[in-house]
């Protein structure tokens, strides 16, 4: 029986703003592991599955879920950790936990699923080196990571599912090496601040903003280094260089996307700086939470090339009405 996770019900859990989450806990091996709810479809057993030619050695193989047929991939082995599930007797069943980002669904096989934990996101601080059953996390377990919780006695690892999943799918909307410049910005001369916590997505956003001429864009690991900046941009007044855009992921340790949208748009200083919230969460749920913390665009992570035209736009002066680029670029 499939078990529903509370975004399923289309109400919008946390206050936008709040710089909280919820994370659902699921074992993986000796280790723990988490996921943002705000991804998970449900949570189900194990059904068929069908191997697929030329599939990736972590998918199990593709699996129909009403109406809709997905890969299921074997996390463990993708991460490089010992999984428990159909190794002998006394073994867990194992569950398949559904995700939907990027406008991608997907099923993830782990050992057991715990629990649901809401916390606020200062919680979850940058991945150090973890030891599972006394031995060091592996390369791959680490790089697809975003963060790490410390929970009573376990450390409990955020799952980077975007880096996961372009490994598998390969996501050409990911891959791009620069954009042409369509209305003649002086991209050299803008000020962007870009904040993610994915090293993934941060090195193909860095990558192809930089190529594209943006060549002032700073780039921090989280909201929270993100609004250090633009203090000191406060603090310095007008010998200060002028933000010209902010662009925010926002799922991110210790500040999320939205409560740094929230202080970069109560600040008088700051107030008149648009600030582009891309994620793998853009739904209208979300995309409500964007807009009461006043972000003036949203878009979907995938749409690199889209995301530096946008900017484009922006930095020109050509997008005088930002929240009609939001329709435009959705």
């Amino acid at each position: 029986m499939a078990r529903q996770t509370p975004n399923n019900t289309g109400e919008i859990l946390l206050d936008a703003g709040t710089n909280e989450l919820e994370v659902l806990v699921f074992r993986l091996g000796a280790g723990h592991f988490g996921v943002n709810v705000a991804k998970v479809r449900e949570v189900i057993r194990p059904g068929r599955t069908v191997h697929a030619p030329g599939q990736h050695r972590s998918v199990i193989g593709m699996f129909s879920i009403r109406g809709s047929v997905i890969p299921v991939v074997d996390l463990a082995l993708h991460l490089g950790v010992e999984k428990r599930w159909g190794t002998g007797e006394g073994a867990p069943e194992g569950r398949v936990i559904i995700t939907e980002f990027n406008g991608i669904r997907s099923g993830f096989m782990v050992d057991t699923v715990d629990q649901i934990h809401r916390m606020s996101w200062q919680r979850v601080r940058p991945t150090p080196s973890v030891h599972f059953g006394g031995r060091d996390a592996n390369a791959e377990t680490l790089a697809s990571t975003t963060g790490v919780i410390e929970m009573g006695d376990a450390l409990i690892l955020m799952v980077d599912f975007e880096s996961v999943a372009d490994a598998i799918l390969v996501e050409k909307r990911l891959h791009v090496e620069s954009v042409p410049n369509e209305y003649g910005v002086d991209r050299g001369s803008k000020r962007v601040i870009l904040a993610e916590d994915s090293p993934f997505m941060r090195g193909l956003i860095t990558k192809v903003f930089r190529n594209s001429g943006y060549t002032k864009l700073e780039v921090y690991p989280d909201g929270e280094a993100a609004w250090e900046a633009v203090k000191a941009t406060i603090d310095a007044g007008e010998k200060a260089t002028r933000i010209d855009a902010v662009i925010s992921d926002i799922e991110m340790p210790r500040m999320d996307g939205l409560h740094l949208t929230s202080r970069v748009k109560s600040h008088a200083t700051t107030k008149g700086v648009p600030v582009v919230l891309f994620s793998s969460l853009v739904s209208e749920d979300n995309r409500k939470k964007g807009e009461q913390v006043g972000a003036d665009v949203q878009i979907p992570k995938p749409e690199l090339a889209e995301m530096v035209r946008l900017v484009d736009r922006i930095v020109s002066g050509r997008a005088t009405n930002t929240r009609s680029v939001v329709r435009e670029a959705a």
